[in-house]
């Protein structure tokens, strides 16, 4: 797994250090994880984190059981946390994979 570093996502490891799932914080993500609902329903198999009035403030994602749904909210976190960086124009990333012998064109 890549070395994960975002906004809002903690991680359980096993004993050997294994990243086993993550703890997505649902204030910090809340729009995001309104479309997961609304995409799959409500889901009956996540164990959630609540506060002392009973709101769901996280979700654990188990890697074993939910690596798909994972994979997903790590792309779109990935893409959030990226939105404002600079761009670089196609035709330049081209160009520099062209000078480093990556691309035949």
């Amino acid at each position: 797994m890549p070395n994960y570093n975002m906004r809002g996502v903690q991680f359980l490891t096993d004993n050997l250090g294994n990243k086993t799932a993550a703890i997505v914080d649902l204030k910090e993500h809340s729009a995001f994880w309104a479309d997961v609902l609304a995409e799959c329903g409500e889901p009956t198999d996540f164990q959630f984190l609540v506060d002392s009035q009973g709101e769901k403030i996280a979700v654990m994602l188990d890697f074993e059981k939910h690596g798909e749904l994972w994979e997903d909210v790590y792309d779109c976190l990935t893409i959030e946390s990226r939105k404002d960086e600079p761009r670089v124009p196609w035709e330049e990333v081209q160009r520099q994979l062209q000078a480093k012998g990556k691309l035949n064109v």
